[in-house]
């Protein structure tokens, strides 16, 4: 028997309703699920900004000596506005812009591999005893939210300190809301963390870098991914520098 038009059309709405849950529960991250009324620190905002600092003066280490375990977005099913694509194609652009400074500054840099799963990532993390563990995602709500934000598992530790670097470097160059620096552990309710911040041993920080199913920032992102991946690695590099001090090279 052909289904009605109603009953593809409900099974259609349930799909796309569900895909988020369904990624938490067979490979839990599913960051898209963020609140979009639950905006701290929002501010007054235009698209762009240009007070970002250079690579320059950013600090250089020894060999071997720091480890970052990186982890763009393998969501090939978020659709962001326009032309944007997949959240996916975006992230891992952003990430080849982070690679190879990070490299050129001595960080020992390993990446994921998009086509397989988040535990994974952060099995073959674990396994290699990074430093630090960096998944970058760009976020989905309502097609109305807009800003940036970053995730520790728990507030007071390094994930924390990490998270607020990440989110200060974005906004020198992105004038849209500050969502702040948020905790991970009960991301999808109690006890159900986002994966990635959970997880690995190594200090964690899941990015949402703004809102690409929203116009401003998915053009934003579009027209910024160099700057994007600059600033990330800034974050990176800062963050090792202090974290790992006797690892910098004099």
């Amino acid at each position: 028997m052909k289904p009605s038009f109603l009953k593809l059309a409900l099974v259609a709405v349930f799909c796309c309703a569900s895909t988020t849950a369904f990624a938490q529960a067979t490979d839990p991250v599913a960051p898209e699920t963020v609140d979009p009324e639950a905006r701290p620190n929002l501010t007054s905002s235009a698209d762009s900004a240009s007070n970002a600092p250079t690579l320059a003066d950013m600090p250089r280490f020894k060999p071997n000596a720091v480890s970052l375990y990186l982890s763009p977005s393998n969501q090939i099913r978020n659709i962001g506005f326009g032309d944007y694509r997949s959240e996916k194609e975006r992230m891992n652009e952003i990430a080849d812009v982070m690679e190879p400074i990070l490299k050129a500054h001595g960080v020992v840099v390993y990446r994921n591999d998009p086509n397989n799963g988040l535990r994974d990532y952060v099995a073959e993390a674990n396994k290699l005893d990074v430093d630090l563990y960096f998944a970058v995602h760009s976020n989905a709500a309502n097609k109305r939210a807009r800003g940036t934000e970053a995730f520790c598992f728990r507030f007071g530790g390094e994930g924390e300190r990490f998270a607020k670097r990440v989110v200060d470097e974005i906004l020198t160059i992105y004038n849209g809301p500050n969502r702040g620096v948020k905790e991970s552990h009960s991301h999808f309710g109690p006890g159900k963390p986002l994966y990635e911040t959970a997880n690995p041993n190594a200090p964690a920080v899941l990015v949402e870098i703004a809102f690409h199913d929203e116009e401003r920032d998915a053009k934003w992102i579009l027209a910024n991914i160099e700057p994007i991946g600059q600033a990330l690695a800034r974050a990176v590099l800062k963050h090792l520098a202090a974290e790992h001090s006797d690892a910098v090279a004099r």
